[in-house]
């Protein structure tokens, strides 16, 4: 009888620790009598499954913190193609077609599966594999095309002429490459960051390297409409560009501080941040970095003010839980949550035309009015010198 009763006392103990002690335990035990109710009472179909996803759904979001969610093993195996700035398609970017309630073709992965198969800027995509997508979303013509993933999606198009035509396109896992850059008029290096996963430090600092090795003396970077992303990608890119000293400050729930600091090697060049209300995470850090450094001066627009950082934890069954585990510092040691987010230096908003332009991928750095401020900022600043 004292074996049984060790032995149960010992099981007793393996489950709290499992469950994170006793009152978490007596929360666990709570759900499984819900779905002993259910099992027992519920006259309808049900699926355990789903029940428990939407259980635990709604526990991560009960925490009412924007930056922690639940996701089922479908939807964070999407994050994961998300997170490494992958994605499965033909390579496009589309608007859906008023007139034809199609979706019109704005832009084109560069030697992607639709650029190769001849597919054009313009042309209005009508149907997949003989289904219609007038009057769909653009989710419901994701699926379709995604239904097709590792063989071709036979695409019908309208041409801008009227006339129609039937193109077979491969359905591929496509990497978006997250930098864009170019040498402007006056020899300005203007590097576009759309986010800061996978590949965007390296990228990055590969920008940097080519814009100067074309003659760039100065730099601007623009993280308008930019995510965030991973710690580690930002402070690639800070400590190639940042002198020696502390770079990202972290602390978790218990106020113990992690410090990453930076090398002493760094790029000497005049610098402007372009940010906005939608740079989120680490692109409003990676300006107030630069900016607490005295690297660069931020133009644009106040940004939103987030200060937490999070971890991914894959759960058993491929589910996962993303939640916020530690607030960070900047530099000079700002909560930007406290401080409500980075000011500019110098404001310059956009008119809302130009917003949908910029959003949409159509406006053209000499006809932003918030990157030109920059590059008058930067000229500015060289005639004082």
């Amino acid at each position: 009888m004292l074996c049984v009763l060790a032995g149960a006392a010992l099981a007793l103990g393996v489950i709290i620790l499992g469950f994170g002690g006793f009152d978490s335990f007596a929360h666990a035990a709570k759900y499984a009598s819900v779905l002993r109710v259910i099992r027992w009472n519920f006259v309808g179909d049900y699926d355990l499954d789903d029940i428990t996803d939407q259980a635990l759904l709604s526990a991560v979001d009960s925490l009412d913190d924007d930056w922690s969610y639940y996701m089922d093993a479908e939807s964070y195996a999407s994050y994961q193609d998300y997170s490494a700035n992958r994605y499965q398609g033909i390579g496009v970017t589309i608007m859906q077609d008023q007139a034809t309630g199609g979706f019109a073709i704005q832009a084109l992965t560069k030697d992607g599966p639709a650029h190769l198969a001849g597919l054009e800027v313009g042309d209005i995509i009508m149907a997949v594999d003989g289904i219609s997508v007038a009057g769909k979303t653009s989710d419901d013509l994701r699926s379709l095309i995604q239904a097709d993933y590792g063989k071709d999606a036979m695409v019908t198009v309208l041409s801008p002429d009227g006339s129609s035509r039937d193109v077979a396109v491969s359905c591929e896992e496509i990497y978006t490459s997250p930098v864009k850059y170019e040498l402007l008029d006056g020899h300005v290096g203007y590097i576009a960051i759309t986010n800061f996963r996978a590949g965007a430090g390296s990228e990055a600092v590969s920008a940097v390297e080519d814009l100067v090795g074309q003659g760039a003396d100065s730099l601007v970077f623009d993280v308008r409409n930019d995510p965030g992303g991973q710690v580690s990608e930002m402070n690639e890119i800070l400590d190639y560009l940042l002198p020696e000293g502390d770079l990202f400050i972290r602390a978790d729930k218990r106020g113990h501080e992690e410090v990453e600091t930076s090398g002493e090697s760094c790029v000497e060049l005049p610098m402007a941040v372009v940010v906005n209300r939608d740079s989120y995470s680490a692109a409003e850090f990676f300006a107030a970095a630069l900016h607490d450094y005295g690297w660069a001066v931020t133009v644009g627009e106040h940004t939103t003010g987030k200060a937490r950082s999070q971890v991914t934890l894959e759960l058993r069954d491929g589910s996962a839980v993303h939640i916020s585990k530690y607030s960070y510092l900047t530099p000079s040691r700002t909560d930007l949550y406290k401080a409500g987010g980075l000011a500019p230096d110098v404001e310059a908003e956009l008119s809302q035309e130009k917003q949908t332009d910029l959003v949409n991928g159509w406006l053209e750095p000499e006809d932003d009015d918030q990157v030109q401020a920059a590059i008058d900022s930067l000229n500015e600043s060289a005639q004082k010198r």
